[in-house]
């Protein structure tokens, strides 16, 4: 079972993915239509740069400390 800390982190990146990609798509919608401000591809750029270092800092973390302790996952 997951760790109360790691579930809540895991929400977070999803919710931090979410809202860029829902920024994104709701940039084609608001004047100028079809032109994405910057600002929006700025923090989708954040949002999904922490999305993936909390899967990707997650799991090496996880491969190393396994490999240390000597069990092969």
């Amino acid at each position: 079972m997951k760790k109360k800390r790691d579930i809540i982190i895991i929400v977070l990146a999803c919710i931090a993915f979410f809202a860029g990609i829902g920024l994104c798509i709701g940039g084609f919608f608001v004047p100028p239509q079809g032109e994405i401000s910057g600002s929006v591809l700025t923090f989708l750029g954040e949002c999904l740069t922490f999305a993936g270092s909390v899967f990707g800092i997650g799991s090496y973390t996880s491969i190393q400390i396994a490999k240390i302790r000597g069990i092969e996952e």
